[in-house]
């Protein structure tokens, strides 16, 4: 296993992701939500990567503060974050304020596929 030092902001934890979809590559940051069922990118970084939101015929129902929101789901060729690479990544579509310092959510669909040891004292995880 490695450790990653995360970055803290108003005591949240976050990390950068690299989004590639064919020649495009973007580098977010993403909030680690262990809570979170599905990762979620912003539209704007998903129409920047040549990808089409709003043209998905695969809606996915999420439970938000505000109700529940059916967000478009689209396939990333890869995704890398934490040291690992996943290929063929669904990850759901929502805006998100501009100006805003995150790029989205890292969600439980990718977490889950790696043995995680999260430190919340040293802000730092092992995969």
């Amino acid at each position: 296993m490695k450790r990653y030092q995360l970055e803290v902001r108003g005591g949240l934890f976050f990390t950068q992701a690299a989004l590639k979809q064919q020649d495009s590559v973007r580098v977010v940051s993403l909030l680690i939500d262990s809570g979170a069922t599905f990762t979620i990118v912003s539209w704007a970084t998903l129409v920047s990567l040549n990808l089409d939101p709003a043209g998905s015929t695969a809606r996915k129902p999420i439970t938000t503060a505000n109700g529940i929101v059916l967000m478009p789901e689209v396939l990333i060729e890869r995704v890398d974050a934490l040291g690992q690479r996943v290929t063929k990544f669904p990850v759901l579509a929502h805006t998100i304020p501009l100006g805003s310092k995150v790029g989205g959510v890292l969600g439980m669909n990718f977490l889950r596929q790696f043995d995680i040891k999260l430190d919340f004292k040293q802000a730092s995880i092992e995969i």
